[in-house]
C-alpha cells in the first residue's frame, strides 16, 4: 500500500504540468439498423449524425440484431448471414468476422471475461462458445428451444429460453437455463412465464427476465431471479408486450413494449421496489413502436422506433432529443475504453493525473461515459481508481474493468 501510494505521490509532483489538458470526450452511440444493414453513429456531445458508418453483415439481408462494444472493438451479432461482425471504433472499419453455423441465427451475445463470450442460436436452439482471441467456435450446446437473450454472471451464463416451436407457431414453458462455464454443460432451468427474452441486472446482482406473452392472452411479466439460488423472488406483473429492458442508475427499469403507427409505447418500473411506473394504461409516448432500449450514465433513456428514429428521453420521462437514424434501428451500445479519463483512446500516465486533478482540486470531469473512471468497478469515482489505475500501468495490475458501471 505504501508503494502504491509513493506512486500516487509522484504523479501529484506533475499535476502542474498536466492537470490542465482538456478532455477529448468522443462519447458515441452507435445504432444497429436491421432493415437497413447499416451502422450509424450518434455524436452524444453535439448530437450530430453519422449514418452508413459502416455495412453490417457479409451479404444482403443479413439482419443485424445487436451491438456490444468492449475497450475499443464491436461485436455485432448478424442473424441471417449467421457471424459476428466486429468493428473497430476508433477507425469505424470492420477488422474481423466470426462464422457462426450456416441457418443458426445467432440472437444476442454477452461476454463472460476477456477472452470468452457466448452467443444464443435460435434455430439451432444451442448457445455458442466463441474464443475471441482466436476467432473460433469452441462449442455448442443444446440449451432449450429458441433461446434469444443471454447474461453472464461470474462462471455462469444465463439464457432466455422462449420454448417458440417454429413447426407449431407457439409458445411452451419459457424457462431461464443455467450454463456453467467451468464445465460447458447445462446445470439447471428455472420456469418462468410465456416468452422470456429479454433479461438485465439491478444493482443487488438480481436478473431482470422479460417475458413477453403470446402477442394475445397472455400478458407481458417480469420475473426478478436470483443468480446463486436460481430461484425467482418476486414477479412483476407489468402487462402489454414487453421486449427489450434496459436498468439505469436510478434504477428504473425500462422496457420496449412496442406500439404501432405514430404511437410507441415504453414501460418503467422501480427496479428494487418493483413499484410500477408506466404500463399499459400510461406508457412512456415516444413514435411509433418502441423496438430497442439502452440506459445511459446520466439517467437518460434511449429508444429505437419502428420510424427510423432514436428518441431519447429524460428521468422524467420527456423527450429530450429525436435522432434521425437508418432504416429499422434496434439496439445500440456507448463506445468507451476502461481507465481512459481524459477520452483520449489510450491508458497512461496522463489519464491517472486527471483523475488526481478531478477529485483533489475540482478539475475537469472525466470524458464520458463517466464509467470508463471507474476502473475498479466499485459504483464511484475515488482516490481507489487511481492507486487502480498507477497499479495497472506502473505495476502490471489487473486491468480496469470492463462493462458500463454505473456511477452512483
Amino acid at each position: 500500500m505504501r508503494n502504491m501510494w509513493r506512486n500516487v505521490a509522484v504523479v501529484g509532483a506533475v499535476l502542474m504540468v498536466m492537470a490542465g489538458s482538456a478532455a477529448s470526450n468522443g462519447a458515441a452511440a452507435y445504432v444497429v439498423n436491421t432493415i437497413g444493414e447499416t451502422l450509424d453513429k450518434i455524436d452524444l456531445a453535439t448530437g450530430e449524425i453519422a449514418t452508413n458508418v459502416e455495412v453490417l453483415g457479409s451479404d444482403v439481408y443479413s439482419y443485424p440484431n445487436q451491438i456490444m462494444i468492449r475497450d475499443t472493438l464491436a461485436y455485432v451479432v448478424v442473424s441471417a448471414t449467421a457471424e459476428i461482425q466486429i468493428i473497430d471504433v476508433r477507425t469505424d472499419e470492420t477488422v474481423g468476422w466470426i462464422s457462426l453455423p450456416a441457418g443458426s441465427n445467432p440472437y444476442w451475445l454477452d461476454f463472460l471475461d476477456d477472452r470468452f463470450f457466448y452467443v444464443s442460436l435460435l434455430v439451432e436452439d444451442s448457445l455458442a462458445k466463441i474464443d475471441a482471441l482466436t476467432g473460433q467456435v469452441v462449442r455448442t450446446t443444446y440449451v432449450g428451444l429458441s433461446p434469444e437473450g443471454v447474461l453472464a454472471f461470474d462462471d455462469k451464463i444465463f439464457v432466455a429460453i422462449t420454448a417458440f416451436d417454429f413447426q407449431t407457431y407457439d409458445w411452451g414453458q419459457g424457462k431461464v437455463a443455467l450454463y456453467d462455464a467451468q464445465t460447458d454443460t447445462v446445470v439447471a432451468g428455472i420456469l418462468v412465464g410465456t416468452n422470456p427474452q429479454f433479461m438485465d441486472f439491478d444493482r443487488m446482482g438480481r436478473i431482470h427476465v422479460v417475458c413477453t406473452g403470446n402477442y394475445g392472452d397472455i400478458p407481458g411479466t417480469v420475473y426478478i431471479v436470483d443468480p446463486d439460488s436460481y430461484t425467482i423472488v418476486d414477479s412483476i406483473p407489468i402487462g402489454g408486450q414487453p421486449g427489450q429492458i434496459s436498468i439505469g442508475p436510478d434504477d428504473i427499469a425500462y422496457l420496449a413494449a412496442g406500439g404501432w403507427l405514430g404511437k410507441g409505447d415504453v414501460f418503467s418500473y422501480n427496479a428494487l421496489t418493483g413499484e410500477i411506473l408506466h404500463g399499459p394504461s400510461n406508457p412512456l409516448n415516444v413514435d411509433s413502436g418502441a423496438s430497442g432500449i439502452v440506459t445511459f450514465q446520466d439517467s437518460t433513456v434511449f429508444v429505437a422506433t419502428f420510424d427510423d428514429r432514436i428518441s431519447r428521453l429524460n428521468s422524467a420521462g420527456q423527450r429530450i432529443a429525436t435522432y434521425q437514424v437508418g432504416d429499422g434501428p434496434i439496439h445500440l451500445d456507448f463506445n468507451y475504453l476502461p481507465g481512459d479519463v481524459n477520452g483520449d483512446w489510450d491508458i497512461n500516465l496522463a489519464d491517472v493525473v486527471y483523475l488526481i486533478s478531478y477529485i483533489f482540486r475540482g478539475g475537469a470531469s472525466p470524458a464520458d461515459p463517466l464509467w470508463r473512471s471507474n476502473p475498479n468497478g466499485d459504483n464511484g469515482i475515488n482516490i481507489a481508481d487511481a492507486v487502480y489505475l498507477v497499479s495497472y500501468i506502473f505495476r502490471g495490475g489487473p486491468r480496469p474493468q470492463i462493462g458500463p458501471t454505473w456511477i452512483r
